[in-house]
C-alpha cells in the first residue's frame, strides 16, 4: 500500500507543479484520480493527508480538497508540524541555517530600523535584563527578536525563523538554577546586539547575532535539557 500511496502522492505533485491544478482549484473526483493513478481510495485519501500535512492542500470536513495557496510563508509554516517532532540532534542541525537568517536579519536591522524602533528594541533588551527566567522573559525575548527580524521584510525568512525560535523555547535552557547565568550572557549579548545596530553597524551586527545563535547552539549540545513539548504557545516572528 505504501508504493501506492506514494504513486499518488508523486501524481497528485506533478498537477500541481505543473499547473495542472492551480491554488484554489477544487481536485478532480476521487474516482478519477484514482483511475489515472492506478490506486484505490485509501491509497488516495492518504496521499491527500500527506500533502495536507505539507501545506499543499486544504482538506475540510463535508467539502472538496482544494489546492493551497502555495506562498512560500504558508509552506514554511506547515514546517510547524514536523519541526517539534525532531530530536535535539537533528534539531541542532538546523543551527547552522539559523545563524546565517539571523545575522542577516540583525544586518537589515542595523541599515533599515527607525531611531525609534531602535530605542523600543533597547528597552525592551533591558527590561529582559532585568527579568527572571521564565514566562515574561520569553515574551520580551520574542519581542525582542521579532523586531529585529521583520527588518528583513521577507516573510519566507520570518516564518522560518519563527519555526524555528518556537521549537528552540521548548528547551526552556535558562531555567534551571544551575544555569541561570547562562542568561545573563544571552542578555549581555542581545545589548551588544542592539549597541550595534544603534551604531548603524550591518557587520558586527550580524556578526554578533550569529555569535548569540552559535552559543545556544552549544549550550544545547552541553546540557542536552529535555524539551517541554508544546506548551509554549507564544506568538513569534
Amino acid at each position: 500500500m505504501q508504493d501506492a500511496v506514494e504513486q499518488a502522492r508523486l501524481g497528485l505533485c506533478r498537477m500541481i507543479a505543473t499547473g495542472e491544478l492551480k491554488p484554489g482549484q477544487v481536485l478532480p473526483s476521487e474516482i478519477e484520480l484514482c483511475e489515472r493513478f492506478n490506486v484505490s481510495r485509501s491509497s488516495l485519501r492518504e496521499a491527500q493527508k500527506m500533502l495536507h500535512v505539507a501545506g499543499a492542500l486544504d482538506l475540510r470536513r463535508n467539502a472538496s480538497a482544494r489546492v493551497s495557496q502555495l506562498t512560500p510563508k504558508n509552506v514554511i509554516d506547515a514546517l510547524t508540524a514536523i519541526v517539534p517532532l525532531l530530536p535535539l540532534d537533528s534539531f541542532i542541525e538546523l543551527f547552522n541555517l539559523r545563524e546565517i537568517l539571523e545575522g542577516y536579519c540583525a544586518a537589515q536591522a542595523a541599515a533599515r530600523l527607525s531611531d525609534s524602533q531602535i530605542e523600543k528594541l533597547e528597552q525592551i533588551a533591558m527590561n529582559l535584563r532585568k527579568c527572571a527566567p521564565g514566562h515574561d522573559a520569553q515574551i520580551l525575548d520574542t519581542e525582542f527578536h521579532k523586531l529585529i527580524n521583520s527588518a528583513a521584510n521577507d516573510q519566507a525568512i520570518i516564518s522560518l525563523l519563527k519555526v524555528l525560535r518556537q521549537r528552540g523555547r521548548d528547551y526552556h535552557i535558562y531555567e534551571e538554577p544551575e544555569r541561570l547565568d547562562l542568561k545573563k550572557v544571552s542578555d549581555n549579548a542581545h545589548l551588544e546586539i542592539v549597541q550595534a545596530i544603534k551604531n548603524r553597524d550591518p557587520e558586527r551586527a550580524s556578526f554578533l547575532a550569529r555569535t548569540h545563535v552559535h552559543t545556544t547552539k552549544t549550550w544545547l549540545e552541553t546540557y542536552r535539557p529535555n524539551p517541554d513539548l508544546f506548551s509554549n504557545n507564544l506568538e513569534d516572528v
